[in-house]
Parts: structure tokens; C-alpha cells; sequence
């Protein structure tokens, strides 16, 4: 089986590549995703036929395309399950380069998300630390402190999605929790402007978009480690049938 390694490492070669272009410029580039597939689907196709596990290939392609295409219709049915494009596209180059695995790729999205269970607790000990402290009632507390923090407004960007709105009625100014995303980001950026230039506002609450491609590169080396040393055991022994 040593001719998957070369795959292997292609696959995280471009993996920590995604990472670094999303971190620097919070985009993913696909081109490099369209190269990898297409050389990974010529690669294991070679080879399966050559050790007769082509149906195996080809059957894990159409899972993980069907997989794809329930995640992103939830994503425009729903915005609470929205997962970005290139992240989706992550998970099918995933798909295309691993050619010894029917549900690796669904796998790494699984592990993927359990990572972003985490992400709340990370909030809640940031605004421990520096004493973020919302004057809210109690519940709304716990909902700005576990999903967000606060910035100052001058540095909201398309990267934040604020969690409360500003109101005038009556010649008082009060604030909402936002609990559904607003999608009309110039909208909500020109109303919390308006709040900050009249009335001095100068933070908001926001929830930061982390990018999905993260957890799902960090997934993808656990799984692989695991994989590779026979220690799938702790997934229970449908990851042992399907890895």
C-alpha cells in the first residue's frame, strides 16, 4: 500500500496551503483544490484497477458527492448550517486523493465539526480573561460571552457578524441580541456607524467567521495518524468497518 503515501502528502501539502491563504487573506483559492482532485482521481483509478479497489473508489466518490450536495442544501435551506463553498471543496480533493477509505472524507468533516463544539468555551475564557462583561440579564450574558466578544465598530468587517443591534425610540438608545444572522452586512454596518458617530457608541458584540478549512486539516492529520498506526478503535467499530 506504500503507493497512497505520495497522495498523502500532496494532500497535506495543499491542506496547510489552504490554511495559510485563508489565514492571510480569509478566501480560499480553489485552483489548487481542482488540480489535486484531478490528479487524485487519475492516481487512484491507476491503481485501482491495477489492485482491483476501483469500486471501492468509485463508491466512496458517490457517497461523499451526495454527502456534499445534503450539507450545502441545508446550508440554503437553513443559516445556522451554513458551511462556505471552499470548505465543501476541501472535503471532496479529500475525497478524490484518499483511494483506501469509503467514509474518510465524511469522517474528517465529523471530527471537523466536534473541533467547533469547542469554539464557545474558547470565547467564554477570552472574555474571562479580559473581563468582557455584557450588561445584559443573565441569559443574554451567557450568549454574548460563550459566542462572541466585543470590538470596536471602526473594525467591523465583512469577517464579523454582529450579535446585537443598536435601537433609537423615544430618545433612548438600547440594544437587541441578534440570535438569527443578518445577512445585509452593509445594512448592519451603516446602522451601527450611524449609532457610533451620533451617540458615541464606540463597541459591539460580534461572533467572528472562523474558517471551517482549520479544524478540517487538523481532522484530516488525526484521522490519518490513526489510520495509519491502527488506532481507530476510540471511533467505535463503524470506523473500523469504513477507514
Amino acid at each position: 500500500m506504500f503507493f497512497i503515501y505520495p497522495m498523502i502528502f500532496l494532500t497535506v501539502i495543499c491542506l496547510f496551503y489552504l490554511v495559510y491563504d485563508d489565514l492571510r487573506t480569509r478566501e480560499i483559492n480553489t485552483l489548487p483544490i481542482y488540480i489535486l482532485s484531478g490528479i487524485g482521481l487519475i492516481y487512484n483509478l491507476y491503481f485501482g484497477f491495477l489492485y482491483n479497489f476501483w469500486r471501492f473508489y468509485v463508491l466512496q466518490l458517490l457517497i461523499v458527492f451526495i454527502f456534499l450536495i445534503i450539507i450545502y442544501l441545508l446550508g440554503k435551506f437553513t443559516v445556522y448550517a451554513y458551511i462556505g463553498e471552499g470548505d465543501l471543496l476541501t472535503l471532496m480533493m479529500i475525497s478524490f486523493t484518499t483511494g483506501y477509505a469509503v467514509l474518510f472524507s465524511e469522517f474528517v468533516f465529523l471530527l471537523a465539526l466536534s473541533f467547533m463544539l469547542f469554539i464557545p468555551l474558547v470565547f467564554l475564557s477570552y472574555n474571562l480573561i479580559k473581563r468582557n462583561y455584557p450588561d445584559k440579564v443573565l441569559n443574554e450574558k451567557i450568549y454574548l460571552m460563550f459566542f462572541g466578544y466585543p470590538i470596536l465598530i471602526s473594525k467591523i468587517d465583512p469577517f464579523f457578524t454582529p450579535l446585537e443591534r443598536y435601537i433609537e425610540k423615544e430618545g433612548k438608545i438600547t440594544s437587541e441580541i441578534i440570535i438569527k444572522p443578518d445577512w445585509d452586512y452593509e445594512k448592519q454596518v451603516q446602522e451601527l456607524k450611524y449609532f457610533s458617530d451620533s451617540y458615541k457608541i464606540k463597541k459591539v458584540w460580534v461572533s467572528p467567521l472562523i474558517p471551517f478549512v482549520w479544524p478540517i486539516f487538523i481532522a484530516y492529520i488525526l484521522l490519518l495518524f490513526f489510520l495509519i498506526f491502527d488506532k481507530l478503535y476510540f471511533l467505535g467499530p463503524f470506523a473500523n468497518l469504513f477507514i
